[in-house]
């Protein structure tokens, strides 16, 4: 074989004697040689193995190289692709292929079937065809291998300097040698990442990914950030970020990024950057970032044009590799002048030299400012190629993908039954060329330009011919939507300015994006390029625009006040029973954000007796808001689950969705866990959202399963679900998983006993709620607040947090909350209680426990005779205490409640231990007790004591009186006498100096 048949080993094909010299793989010999009917096999070898490779005809009459190789008396064989596919890449990839598959066909195979056709934004782009492999930039991989001991890594040079190709093998790098030590993420950053919430949301994608690949089991907070306050997305991240693992991010065209929020909180990223991650960016330009500091201290790594330029050495071997062109010492000195070591311009050069003409004449015409290369793809690239040819390229310019079909729409030259034809035929033309072309999948049936390129042609277009460019534009719009492609028939429709068009797509698909795929976000985005004209002319797309600004939390409740009142004025006396349905129905939905429950309840119906029965999706949207404004628990259970079935029904995936969670937060009220559990498995399966692929408006249902996990008190389980519902949340552009989802994160952290953290949690959703004008969720937020203040036995904090709601609790029973704030009012027990105000907590609860019954609000009937209970207990009356909470334990047990009561905190637990002793705590009674120990041994430094518990008991242990501590900690007397008391109760103490003594030989004090 080594006679006769040629090899290629290390690199280089070996042709039999007397035929021709060596050729290097890659190079234009080689394929000319792989072109030529006469040859016909060829024997490859390199240090994984070897094949031989042989030519053959397929069906259609292409010839195609098909690689073969024998083991173990087996031949196995394997497509290597046409002759122009034969990089030294693709042959070093067959041959680990073949060698693995003799070993293990089936899973070589479906490791085969597993790759990625199309390389997403968060790994690097391929590699082009060998030529880049050809210069290896040794210097520069060990510069970026040191600089990992800072902070940033800054690589800035204009466009074709080599930085996305030298990053791109630093990055395969990194994998090879420090994969299993640091995880290492990759986002390649375009014009859309503008939007700061797309932006954020890329780089938790990209960070995800990067450390999935590393096998690190890290939970983040969520992945998109579409209208959650910007301080807020960067402070989750930085603390998310905080939490041990090591990776480095690489932000590829940092140069695209021009809107000043993102630089500004690029500058609070950096600043608080924890040591463990390495952030590198790439760009054009130097980015407008504040970089004096972390440059003065050291912190800063920056690689330039003049570090990435071409050395003379690599220069001529990437000529002599990719051309098989040998310059003279003279001509390699003018092009080492022209060039000033470009790559990009190297690259140009190399085609031009491929041809027939001297390489003198080439490097005479060529220079290297951004002019000339515009002057040289027009001259030297695109005047060189055949009018047919020329003619496609303006006519394709501006599409971002290309496809056959899609050409042959914007190059018409040919009767309709040739032109598909004939644009594969110009498709496959311009990539044999290597016209800066680049597929997007294994098969060739789609492409893109190379930027540089589609830039030029778009210029091209622009001052040639710029009346064709809205043409083109258009062109593309009229063949997406006969396609069914209406989105991206929208997306050029808006690009030509075709308004009449646009606002005829957004009126088409504006409820299905709305209410099917719950995606307000992206609605808006593409209403907000239709002039203000269209919006204020057309009722319905008005109506469209209003929603999706109140859905995604994108403006003021006022804003979307306004804008419906302008509808009014300017259609009022004109408007059809349909346009009048719309605006109720966003009347309700405003007055629902306000939890004006009255006038939630006059819109909708206005709304359902104007809404004809074709507007199906939007009737369900409201017969869903309706069903929040009922007071008994049995009449919204029957609402909710008609709008849950009508909505799946209707393929209104966003209601039906909503409705499932807040029926399953009915049945939790109503104490049934078990039917609450059965209900949002049933949404997340016909929603079809599972880990492999996630449906964003399904994080409203991740967010009701982690809630139904922490009143079972799977804290874990809780955390994963409320993370998920955020991040999917973020991605859909809903408000409510967020707060929902930090509301009780809170919860879950002070159950953990992190309890300051549950407070920076809390202090989250109140940053978004603020953002967003939501006023409905202060009562929750102040209850957490109080419950955490409580856990930490801070008195004047939990009281704090009701004055926020408007109560007084130092006032009497007769200034106590008024008909309708039962919650109010358990709140004010629980600070009362805590007190030792034991017969003001009965009276207080005595009309809550009379309401929630008539509500038939189960979950609330057992916080009130657990608290009344409590108080009982305190108040000497120990029988009746003993019996009223066993029977609340006997009535929540079947279902399983424990956070419920383990909530409620030292009170409860004092009771349960008083029934434990008499023998009166069984079965369920038992079960809670176990836990509830569990939960109240909080991981602190000093035992169980808070903070401002162990700051009195110092106090106490000086010798200081209530009063003098009182003064010193700038606190009420009575406080102070709270405290000592927990004190004594933790400290197993009758009085203070017992206390004192027990802390010195638990060895606190």
């Amino acid at each position: 074989m080594a006679r006769t048949t040629p090899r290629v080993e290390q690199e280089i094909l070996v042709l039999p004697e007397g035929k021709k010299s060596a050729v290097p793989v890659g190079s234009q010999q080689w394929y000319s040689w792989l072109a030529d009917e006469q040859n016909s096999s060829f024997f490859f070898v390199n240090e994984a193995g070897s094949f031989t490779a042989r030519k053959e005809r397929r069906k259609r009459g292409r010839w195609y190289w098909i690689a073969y190789r024998s083991q173990g008396g087996k031949l196995a064989k394997t497509y290597l692709g046409r002759s122009e596919d034969l990089t030294l890449e693709r042959l070093r990839e067959v041959t680990s292929r073949l060698v693995g598959h003799s070993v293990n066909q089936p899973n070589a195979v479906l490791h085969i079937l597993r790759q990625p056709v199309v390389a997403p934004p968060f790994l690097p782009p391929p590699r082009s065809l060998s030529a880049d492999r050809m210069i290896e930039r040794t210097a520069l991989l060990e510069r970026l291998d040191q600089s990992l001991n800072v902070k940033l890594t800054l690589v800035t040079a204009p466009a074709g300097f080599g930085k996305t190709m030298l990053l791109s093998k630093w990055y395969e790098r990194f994998r090879q040698h420090q994969g299993n030590e640091r995880a290492i993420a990759w986002l390649t950053l375009d014009e859309r990442d503008n939007d700061p919430a797309r932006f954020w949301s890329g780089i938790w994608s990209a960070l995800r990914g990067g450390l999935e690949r590393a096998n690190i089991d890290v939970t983040f907070p969520f992945s998109s950030t579409p209208q959650m306050p910007l301080e807020t997305v960067l402070a989750t991240q930085v603390s998310a970020l905080r939490k041990g693992f090591r990776c480095v991010l690489i932000l590829d065209d940092y140069h695209v990024i021009t809107h000043p929020q993102i630089h500004e909180d690029m500058n609070v990223l950096l600043t608080h950057l924890p040591s463990s991650i390495h952030l590198l960016l790439a760009s054009r330009s130097e980015p407008p970032l504040v970089l004096g500091k972390i440059r003065f201290y050291g912190e800063l790594v920056e690689l330039r044009a003049s570090d990435l330029r071409l050395t003379p050495d690599e220069t001529r071997c990437f000529l002599h590799t990719i051309a098989g062109v040998v310059l003279s010492d003279e001509e390699q000195d003018v092009l080492e002048q022209r060039l000033d070591g470009w790559i990009a311009g190297l690259h140009v050069v190399s085609l031009a030299m491929r041809g027939h003409e001297p390489p003198g004449e080439v490097l005479a015409r060529f220079t290297g400012s951004q002019r000339s290369l515009f002057d040289y793809f027009a001259e030297e690239v695109f005047a060189r190629q055949p009018e047919a040819v020329q003619r496609f390229l303006l006519s394709t310019a501006l599409l971002t993908e290309l496809t056959p079909a899609l050409c042959a729409a914007m190059y018409d030259d040919h009767g309709p039954q040739d032109s598909e034809a004939c644009a594969r035929s110009l498709l496959d033309t311009i990539a044999r060329a290597n016209l800066f072309l680049v597929p997007l999948d294994v098969e060739r049936q789609r492409y893109r330009y190379h930027a540089l390129f589609r830039e030029f042609l778009c210029e091209k277009v622009r001052r040639s011919q710029p009346c064709l460019v809205s043409s083109l534009y258009r062109r593309a719009a009229d063949f997406s939507e006969q396609q069914g492609m209406r989105e991206e028939a929208l997306e050029y429709a808006l690009a030509a300015q075709d308004s009449e068009r646009a606002k005829r797509l957004l009126e088409q698909m504006g409820e299905e994006w709305l209410w099917k795929k719950g995606e307000a976000r992206r609605l808006l985005a593409w209403m907000q390029k239709l002039p203000d004209r269209s919006l204020e002319e057309h009722p319905h797309l008005g109506i469209l625009y209003a929603w999706a600004l109140l859905l995604s939390g994108s403006s003021d409740l006022e804003v979307v006040e306004t804008r419906l009142y302008a509808i009014e004025e300017r259609h009022g006396a004109a408007a059809s029973g349909t346009l009048r349905g719309d605006i109720a129905a966003l009347r309700a939905r405003l007055a629902a954000f306000r939890k004006d429950t009255s006038q939630v309840i006059v819109f909708s119906h206005q709304a359902l007796q104007a809404l004809p029965k074709e507007r199906a999706l939007l009737r369900a949207d409201v017969a869903f808001g309706l069903s929040g404004a009922c007071r008994n628990l049995d009449d919204s259970y029957r609402m909710l689950a008609e709008a849950q079935h009508l909505s799946f029904a209707l393929g209104s995936l966003r209601t039906a969705l909503f409705a499932s969670r807040y029926l399953a937060a009915t049945c939790v009220d109503q104490g049934k866990l078990t039917e609450a559990e059965a209900i949002l498995q049933y949404a997340l399966h016909l929603a079809g959202d599972r880990e492999q692929a996630r449906v964003p408006v399904a994080g409203i249902i991740h967010i009701g399963l982690a809630e139904l996990c922490y009143e079972r008190n799977e804290l874990a389980a809780a955390q994963r679900h409320a993370l998920l519902g955020i991040e999917l949340g973020e991605r859909c552009g809903e408000i409510k998983p967020l707060l929902f989802g930090y509301c009780l994160l809170a919860l879950i952290s002070a159950a953990q006993g992190e309890i300051e953290q549950g407070w920076q949690q809390v202090w989250q959703a109140e940053k978004i709620a603020l953002m967003g004008k939501v006023t409905w969720l202060s009562e929750r937020m102040a209850a957490i607040a109080v419950h955490l203040a409580l856990l930490q036995g801070d008195l004047g904090k939990a009281k704090w947090a009701l004055r926020q709601r408007g109560i007084d609790a130092e006032q009497g029973i007769e200034h106590a909350p008024g008909d309708g704030q039962e919650n109010e009012r358990l709140m004010l027990a629980r600070v009362w209680l805590a007190e030792g105000k034991d017969l003001a907590v009965l009276h207080l609860l005595d009309p809550v426990g009379a309401v929630t019954r008539q509500r038939k609000h189960q979950r609330n009937v057992f916080v009130v005779q657990a608290l009344q209970a409590s108080a009982l207990f305190e108040l000497q009356k120990h029988q009746q205490a003993v019996q009223l909470l066993s029977e609340t334990l006997n009535l929540a047990g079947s279902e399983g409640y424990l956070r419920t009561f383990l909530d409620l905190g030292e009170p409860l637990h004092k009771l349960m231990q008083r029934m434990e002793r008499a023998g009166n705590a069984k079965g369920y009674a038992h079960q809670l007790l176990d836990v509830f120990g569990g939960s109240l041994n909080l991981p602190e430094p000093r035992g169980s004591l808070s903070e401002r518990e162990y700051e009195v008991l110092q106090l106490v242990a000086t010798g200081m009186s209530n009063q003098a501590i009182a003064d010193t900690l700038i606190v009420a007397v009575s406080t102070i006498k709270v405290h000592i008391r927990h004190l004594c109760q933790k400290l197993e103490a009758q009085n203070r100096i017992q206390a004192v003594a027990r802390a010195r030989e638990r060895g606190i004090l």
